[in-house]
């Protein structure tokens, strides 16, 4: 009776152990921040990468970004962050951003630190399929061209609609430089094996910021999906 009784506990807490580990995570693998001048204002800019480390599907549904001047104060805050894509399986991961503008009122002082939290939940109803997508790089410094380009295919047996695309592009450690996004809303879809070309511009403001800095682009990272 002992026996069976502390066979029966071990299976217990082994499914108690198994449920426990069972969820998604959210670890941040880069993180960077910006404060970048325009002709219409002064914008703070934070990324991130973002990776499922856990064993389970995770959305990422939230985020809040703080910005302290050189005394601590906090200047400004906000949650709009933008996701690409949201849903994440076990070892996928994605990107995030996360921009307001920064006041110049004389009480506060000019964005020195900031703070970025973000915040996942399991949802096993959502799902996003990711598509195979080929970048098209410019020789030389294709930075200071007008647009880079990807080559999105259907590798699935269905006609897909909405594709939503991400470009990042990168320095030479993998540093988040800058991130924009493109969203194929239309009433026409790409069928089963065929691809399409898709082009995004690069930020004028960006791209005089990094050549004032001597910060040099080296890559684009290009996540190609569909939401179901």
């Amino acid at each position: 009776m002992r026996k069976l009784f502390a066979l029966a506990l071990v299976l217990v807490l082994v499914c108690c152990s198994v449920n426990a580990f069972a969820a998604g995570k959210l670890s941040t693998v880069k993180e960077n921040f910006w404060v970048i001048s325009s002709y219409w204002a002064d914008a703070a800019y934070a990324y991130a990468k973002v990776e499922n480390t856990g064993d389970k599907q995770i959305d990422v549904n939230a985020g809040i970004l703080e910005i302290y001047d050189e005394k601590g104060d906090v200047i400004t805050s906000g949650n709009y962050l933008q996701v690409y894509p949201r849903c994440l399986q076990p070892g996928e991961y994605t990107y995030v951003s996360l921009a307001m503008e920064v006041g110049t009122a004389k009480d506060i002082g000019k964005p020195d630190s900031y703070k970025l939290v973000i915040t996942g939940k399991t949802d096993d109803e959502s799902s996003t399929a990711r598509l195979p997508a080929e970048l098209k790089l410019e020789e030389g410094e294709w930075w200071k061209q007008d647009y880079v380009y990807a080559t999105v295919t259907n590798n699935t047996e269905e006609t897909v609609y909405d594709i939503l695309t991400v470009f990042a592009i990168l320095d030479a450690e993998g540093n988040i430089l800058c991130i924009d996004s493109d969203s194929q809303f239309a009433a026409y879809g790409l069928t089963p094996g065929s691809s399409v070309v898709i082009r995004r511009e690069i930020n004028k403001a960006f791209i005089n910021y990094f050549t004032a800095k001597g910060i040099t682009p080296a890559s684009v990272d290009v996540i190609a999906y569909v939401n179901k």
